[in-house]
């Protein structure tokens, strides 16, 4: 669906995914005596069912944030860190790094500054040699970049490392039970409601009132999800999968637009793709889908929420 025909006022997005079912087929003929009769088969039938993202009223966001508050404090009553204790606690030792570790990151990005400086001198040719040819420039230039991406590498780890503490925080807890609660409450299918005379109707993918009805809804959902062999054909699967991606990067402030929506959902497209190719990504694709949800942190099922 374009974003022209997509009531924008009322939704976020919408994406389509194939549902597989087999449906029973009744086909009149007549018999050898030239009789009528019926045969009745059975038949693999796949459609495209559309999955629509609702735009969240003020009241799910007054709802959303008392939420994550709630389980900001439940998490420092069961003894998470605030991003703030981390910052008093490490702010006079140079973060989660020790001494020696501090010492080898100082020495590695001081070449990284001197490395990238000798780059940009050899690309506008102000370097001493002045008489090199251009192949051989481009050849220097060549090992730069090689040399620079190697010192960004190992300076990454130790970033990652320190970003670690924090994702284990009870901010980041509450943040990532903030994302399973956009999927839950904002996830909805449309169908045609016979009841209502065959019009276009939408109801959510996972049913209930409270957080709690619908963590119920998305288990058993899971447990279907679970006993599918072939899960990149499972309906459900993919639409909770699609829906985590692009919410998440909504929630986290990258999807503004109707197509914000559509570059995110073509680089889930090429991941997916990836994934597919290389066996060794896929548990790896499964995790970050959960960590996108929030699926993989503990549900207080005692919660009020």
């Amino acid at each position: 669906m374009s974003e022209d025909k997509l009531n924008t006022k009322k939704w976020l997005y919408t994406f389509k995914v194939p549902r597989k079912y087999t449906k029973t087929v009744k086909e009149e003929t007549k018999d050898e005596n030239g009789k009528d009769i019926t045969i009745t088969r059975e038949e693999d039938v796949v459609e495209d069912v559309e999955i629509f993202l609702k735009r969240p009223t003020r009241k799910m966001f007054d709802e959303c944030n008392l939420f994550y508050s709630v389980k900001v404090s439940e998490g420092v009553k069961a003894g998470l860190m605030t991003r703030a204790m981390i910052n008093k606690r490490y702010q006079n030792d140079s973060g989660a790094l020790s001494e020696e570790e501090q010492k080898h990151f100082n020495e590695k990005y001081g070449e990284l500054l001197i490395k990238e400086k000798e780059f940009q001198v050899v690309q506008l040719n102000l370097q001493e040699d002045k008489e090199i040819s251009d192949e051989q420039r481009q050849e220097k230039l060549a090992d730069l970049v090689k040399e620079i991406e190697e010192l960004k590498a190992e300076l990454e780890k130790y970033q990652v490392k320190a970003e670690d503490l924090y994702e284990h925080t009870a901010e980041s807890r509450a943040a990532r039970l903030t994302n399973m609660w956009w999927l839950l409450f904002l996830t909805y299918i449309k169908f045609k409601n016979k009841e209502r005379g065959g019009i276009d109707d939408y109801m959510p993918m996972f049913a209930g009132k409270r957080f709690d009805n619908r963590v119920e809804a998305y288990e058993l959902v899971e447990e279907r999800i679970e006993q599918e062999e072939d899960k990149y054909v499972h309906f459900e699967a993919e639409v909770i999968e699609r829906s985590s991606y692009l919410l998440a990067a909504w929630n986290g402030g990258n999807c503004k637009t109707f197509e914000d929506f559509e570059r995110v959902q073509a680089s889930l497209d090429y991941i997916k793709e990836e994934v597919k190719n290389d066996e060794s990504l896929q548990e790896v694709y499964e995790d970050k889908i959960k960590v996108l949800a929030g699926l993989e942190v503990p549900i207080n099922k005692d919660s009020s929420e």
